[in-house]
């Protein structure tokens, strides 16, 4: 089989299928993709939302709950504990198909009236750590997100093993930690990037090994240095006991200067190591893995991300968590001991399954919605074994005899992701906007919904918070703050005040969400691009666009250079 170029039905540009990938689809019994990767990437985080939240009440007890879907959404929510329950029964929602309707009309139905949990968590690990999302096994813990395992933290996304750290992003194993982003296991490391096994580290970016280092870049084994620059140990913290790094303009005075160091030193086109035949970025012990972002201990998958512990095999169109999962196509924050699972939003623990949104251990269904345990389910209706098979079959064959039609004309069949028609986030409150933030009227005229802000007021800041943290009074802890950049407001919470004391950090001027979206912003891009070597000029494939000022070296020189 060859190579063919198709023309995507959404953005009408063109794309080519290979061969390798016409051999995955028909393994599992799908039709090829008629959208380009980059547009079924969007739909898939467009189904992406676990970062905003909002307060209204639980449709079972009254009471009122933290949850991620805003007021305003017509939907039945359910408090965690009472979801997970036996307290209802979500196969009473089970309907007949109608096949004189197109499936994803109906199944909009169904999404629509089944209950949805609140929040997807593993609510029986948490502890005192009730403003959390995506999240299990934390303790102590505040506005965590997609976050496993850890305590005393706050200001997280997509983090695991924390302990006492705070405004961290995509790292693991942080201890003391603060402002850092793709950092692992690191011990009391701040405002810092791409750093591993390190230690007593400020504003520094891609060390590994180090240990009491200033403003550096590109480092490895190294100890005592101040923007690169070697110094004895009592050198180090001699002058490092002049950095006042309390005030606000010697904190943005290191920053920038750290960034233009940054600047003049060579970055690797890649990020990964131990890898055979990859592509992408962020990738690490993976093999035969294209098109890939942020994965690890993984093969024979492409255009899959944001997975950070992998361990996914046989996979397509494959974005968030994946966790010892195989044969998973057109999937988003699925997994954990999953396979031939297709379509699917927010399912663990599945195996056979079609066209679900939060489903849990299970198997055998099609096109149903908030069931666990179950098996041989269509619409939440119960079949027999003999029944399944061939209704299904019968489905497939209707639904694209009768393609559903979304808001702006297009056509959707059998083999494509849920339609974002049917999405309850709009696009700047998803995973989507994160990575692609685009404008309202981009957002729109690309099918995506938008959610205005909450027509309120904002309160102007209750106190005028001092330039320096000596100057802080506990008084703080009881203020209103207002964010310098989206103007919302925000407080500062007991355990960040002991922290920025203890390591002499000013106080924030942004909210948490701005600083976590700004943390994201640092990140290598979700896209690639050719480019040469600024060394040996070979070509190289690189997540570092041509007009970006870095300066960019293929492996081989980088490690030359660095190593």
């Amino acid at each position: 089989m060859q190579s063919e170029t198709k023309n995507c039905q959404n953005c009408k540009g063109d794309f080519v299928i290979e061969p390798d990938d016409f051999g995955f689809y028909e393994q599992m019994k799908v039709p090829p993709p008629v959208w380009c990767p980059q547009c079924r990437l969007l739909r898939r985080m467009n189904w992406y939302s676990y970062r905003i939240l909002y307060k209204r009440k639980c449709d079972f007890t009254g009471e009122n709950i933290i949850t991620i879907y805003h007021p305003d959404l017509p939907y039945k929510v359910y408090k965690q504990d009472i979801w997970w329950s036996d307290k209802w029964d979500p196969k009473s929602y089970g309907r007949e198909y109608d096949f004189s309707r197109p499936f994803f009309e109906q199944f909009k139905e169904l999404l629509d009236e089944v209950p949805k949990a609140a929040l997807h968590t593993e609510y029986t690990t948490m502890i005192n750590s009730e403003y959390c999302n995506a999240a299990s096994y934390l303790k102590n813990s505040y506005l965590c997100f997609k976050h496993i395992t850890g305590e005393d933290s706050a200001y997280t996304n997509v983090v695991s093993n924390t302990k006492d750290s705070l405004d961290v992003a995509y790292s693991l194993d942080p201890e003391l930690c603060y402002e850092i982003v793709d950092c692992r296991k690191c011990f009391q490391v701040f405002f810092s990037q791409d750093c591993e096994n390190c230690q007593n580290i400020y504003f520094s970016r891609d060390l590994m090994n180090c240990g009491d280092c200033f403003g550096c870049t590109s480092l490895r084994n190294k100890n005592y240095c101040i923007f690169n620059q070697q110094y004895t140990r009592e050198e180090y913290y001699k002058k490092l006991s002049t950095f006042d790094l309390g005030s606000v303009k010697n904190l943005q005075d290191f920053r920038k200067k750290a960034y233009e160091l940054s600047l003049r030193s060579p970055r690797r086109a890649f990020q990964g190591r131990n890898n055979t035949n990859v592509s992408g970025d962020y990738v690490y012990n993976s093999r035969n893995a294209k098109n890939v972002y942020f994965i690890s201990d993984s093969e024979n998958i492409r255009y899959t991300q944001l997975f950070i512990k992998g361990g996914v095999h046989n996979c397509y169109d494959f974005t968030a968590f994946g966790s010892a999962s195989e044969w998973v196509y057109e999937a988003t924050w699925t997994g954990l001991n999953t396979s031939n699972v297709k379509f699917s939003v927010w399912n663990y623990r599945n195996h056979d399954t079609e066209y679900t949104f939060g489903c849990h251990g299970s198997e055998y269904l099609f096109g149903c919605v908030s069931l666990t345990k179950a098996s041989y389910c269509i619409f939440n209706k119960q079949y027999t074994k003999e029944e399944y098979f061939p209704l299904v079959e019968k489905i497939k064959k209707q639904m694209n005899q009768m393609p559903f039609v979304d808001r702006r004309g297009l056509e959707h069949k059998y083999g494509t992701q849920i339609p974002i028609d049917l999405c309850p986030w709009a696009y700047n409150e998803s995973t989507a906007y994160e990575f692609f933030p685009i404008t309202k009227e981009e957002a729109i005229a690309k099918g995506f919904t938008w959610r205005d802000s909450d027509p309120r007021e904002y309160l102007d800041a209750s106190i005028t918070v001092p330039e320096h943290i000596k100057d802080v009074t506990d008084e703080i802890l009881k203020a209103i703050l207002k964010c310098v950049a989206c103007g919302k407001n925000y407080q500062i919470i007991s355990k960040e005040l002991v922290f920025l004391r203890r390591f002499n950090f000013p106080i924030p001027s942004h909210c948490p969400l701005c600083r976590d979206r700004a943390r994201i912003k640092q990140l290598n891009p979700m896209e690639t691009y050719d480019r040469t070597c600024d060394k040996c000029s070979i070509s190289i494939t690189t997540s570092y666009a041509p007009d970006r000022p870095e300066i960019v070296y293929c492996e081989k020189c980088y490690q030359q250079e660095v190593y």
